[in-house]
């Protein structure tokens, strides 16, 4: 370890980029959290149809990260094999290539966020660096309701990236298990949650005043994970018993055109269902801080920051049972509600716009505060490191 501040360089699967600043945002968050303790660097490599150049590589300074992001061209051959071999080149090209840019920059540790490439990346740079790496994981692909984890090859390679790592970091103990169930073996398992920046979400003077309750419901509008039909269904069930509210959807993805379509097909127009698109994290903080109270309708999530992002602003918030909400809400913040369950979650949303209001939104706030914190959680990670790094 070089000097007093460990120089920590992040490979992540999933972060901000050019044409989305969505995926990886709690990765994003991780960085900046351990860049209070650590000299923070992040390597991200991104695979796009519409790369102009074979590869582009973007260097950049973010608050106190060193970003270089590596964008290269996926392969349009019509040979499946000599497409596959291209597309494996030019992915360990393009990390090849960042490395160049970062070849002042000598990392004391590898922080690998989300398997598998990731991983190999990390083993190769160790078996020739002979620099250590350890691996966050993220990602609800392990989970049955997910079922993504196949392959008897991604399977191996995965196990042996587990095992050579010096530690492994599930976000959830129920994360853990489920990679433990799929035999991802190591003998150093810590649970780290996501962080959240507690400075940008904060109670406001600027809660809803409208003769209408405001619900928010944010995601990446993936329909499978997030259900986002299934709660525009509940709405419209709802939207014929009463009429005080209103729903701000936030966000885009994969399937936010087929969202709009359905909520056209139930006929929840304007005055009910808004669906904003992609807000910064300024904007975002401040319509959580200004809704009545937060609505996740997942079918699973890994964590679900968003729960948290919420509970800092204090606002209660309406959840389905995934990630960490059973960790974090109960009776003083808010309503669970079992997965999959339309009823449930329709007579949850209802009594929540009859009580929203009396909810004491400084202990709500408070709750979550310390323990989720970017300086809890980039204090937790660098003593990590510093036990690696001995």
């Amino acid at each position: 370890m070089t000097g007093t501040r460990p120089k920590i360089l992040f490979l992540p699967k999933w972060y901000p980029n050019r044409y989305d600043p969505m995926p990886g945002l709690f990765v994003k968050n991780q960085a900046e959290a351990v860049s209070r303790f650590c000299d923070v660097a992040v390597l991200y490599v991104h695979e796009d149809v519409d790369c102009p150049n074979t590869y582009e590589v973007d260097f950049a300074e973010e608050e106190k990260l060193i970003v270089v992001r590596v964008y290269y061209r996926i392969s349009t051959t019509n040979f499946p094999v000599a497409g596959n071999f291209l597309k494996i080149f030019r992915f360990f090209k393009a990390y090849w290539l960042g490395f160049n840019v970062l070849n002042t920059y000598h990392p004391d540790l590898l922080h690998v966020h989300v398997l598998t490439r990731t991983g190999l990346v990390a083993l190769l740079y160790q078996i020739v660096k002979k620099t250590p790496y350890l691996i966050s994981e993220h990602w609800s692909r392990y989970f049955v309701e997910n079922n993504t984890y196949k392959g008897f090859l991604r399977k191996r390679l995965t196990k042996y990236i587990v095992k050579r790592a010096k530690v492994v970091i599930p976000v959830l103990l129920k994360l853990k298990e489920a990679m433990l169930e799929n035999g991802l073996k190591n003998p150093q398992y810590v649970i780290v949650p996501n962080s959240v920046d507690m400075d940008r979400f904060i109670i406001t003077g600027n809660r809803n005043s409208g003769n209408k309750k405001q619900m928010i419901h944010v995601s990446c509008f993936e329909d499978k994970s997030k259900n986002i039909t299934g709660f525009l269904h509940v709405i419209k069930e709802l939207s014929q018993k009463r009429s005080d509210f209103e729903v701000l959807l936030i966000g885009e993805g994969p399937d936010f055109s087929g969202c709009r379509q359905a909520a056209v097909e139930l006929g929840l127009d304007d005055s009910i269902v808004k669906f904003l698109g992609q807000k910064d994290t300024l904007e975002l903080a401040s319509l959580m801080a200004n809704a009545d109270f937060l609505v996740l309708s997942s079918n699973y999530e890994t964590f679900g920051t968003v729960i948290i992002e919420s509970l800092a602003c204090g606002t209660p918030v309406v959840a389905t049972n995934v990630g960490v909400v059973s960790e974090v809400i109960n009776e003083s913040n808010g309503i669970i509600v079992p997965i999959g369950d339309s009823r449930a979650l329709e007579k949850a949303i209802s009594d929540m716009l009859s009580k929203c209001s009396s909810y004491n939104r400084a202990m709500i706030r408070e709750a979550v505060r310390n323990k989720y914190s970017n300086e809890s959680i980039g204090k937790q990670l660098y003593e990590i490191y510093c036990n690696i790094l001995g």
